[in-house]
């Protein structure tokens, strides 16, 4: 066994790191990290936890008494709920009501941050230039898309259509945008496809086989950027759909790429 073989092996030093989700299947999260840790020449892994809804608020407290977990990253549905086992919320997650990453602090508690908006808004720019100036239809007002709209509208979007299932969520979220960017042009309503120049689903729809479309959407114009936070290996039926009308697409890996570099300096561990 050569020497880069030999320190793949997990030993009794290794350092935890986790991802929380309901699923986690999908994530390719703990292989880019890993990687990552490994290229560092850190003995350390990220590893996929399974939580059950209904057994998250018992299960959390358990993970996070480990000894040798140093850091977790919450995937759908937790990001919200994460919030009530966080000791310090960083500003952004403080704006978005959410948190996507957690990490422990020398005296064992925890602090936690939302790298969910800075990647999307990084991974469209990266796909199709500035954001700025651009009108935009946002749905899911959920924890990951709370983060996009902030990042959206910070990064100076003309205007945002909010599209929820949950309308209260969607007019919460509006209520905060109005105070973090009074510039931005706000509606909540169906989702439309009139007069946008970007569309974003940051709802869980099309994680699972059988869904089809987040709303009924029509042809897009090929103008538009079409962006998806669900990660699967194949396309969602939003980016499907997109591209049959011709529109450049962002896919739910380029969002977490997107924010690798960051969560890794959270963690200090870049």
């Amino acid at each position: 066994m050569t020497k880069s073989e030999s320190s793949r092996i997990v030993d009794g030093a290794t350092r935890l790191y986790c991802i929380i989700g309901d699923p986690v299947a999908q994530t390719g999260s703990p292989r880019v990290f890993s990687e990552r840790f490994r290229a560092a020449g850190r003995n350390a892994v990220l590893v996929p936890f399974h939580v059950p809804a209904a057994a998250f608020e018992s299960a959390v407290p358990g993970i996070m008494a480990l000894g040798n977990l140093d850091g977790i990253i919450v995937t759908v549905p937790y990001k919200q709920r994460m919030l009530q086992f966080v000791d310090h919320i960083l500003p952004t997650a403080q704006k978005v009501g959410a948190v996507n990453a957690l990490r422990r602090e020398a005296d064992g508690q925890w602090t936690g941050d939302m790298f969910d908006g800075r990647g999307m808004v990084r991974a469209i720019t990266t796909r199709a230039g500035a954001v700025a100036g651009r009108n935009v239809m946002l749905i899911g007002a959920g924890g990951a898309g709370s983060a996009i709209a902030c990042a959206l509208a910070e990064a100076g979007v003309a205007s945002m259509t909010l599209c929820d299932v949950d309308a209260r969520k969607a007019r919460m979220l509006a209520a905060r945008l109005a105070v973090i960017a009074p510039a931005c042009t706000l509606r909540v309503g169906p989702a439309t496809t009139e007069g946008i120049d970007v569309l974003v689903n940051a709802s869980p729809v099309g994680m699972n086989p059988q869904d089809g479309l987040p709303a009924p959407l029509g042809t897009l114009a090929p103008h538009v950027v079409v962006a998806d936070v669900v990660v699967l290996e194949d396309e969602t039926p939003l980016l499907r759909h997109a591209r049959a009308c011709g529109c450049a697409t962002v896919r739910g890996q380029e969002m977490t790429l997107a924010q690798v570099d960051a969560m890794l300096a959270f963690f200090g561990a870049a």
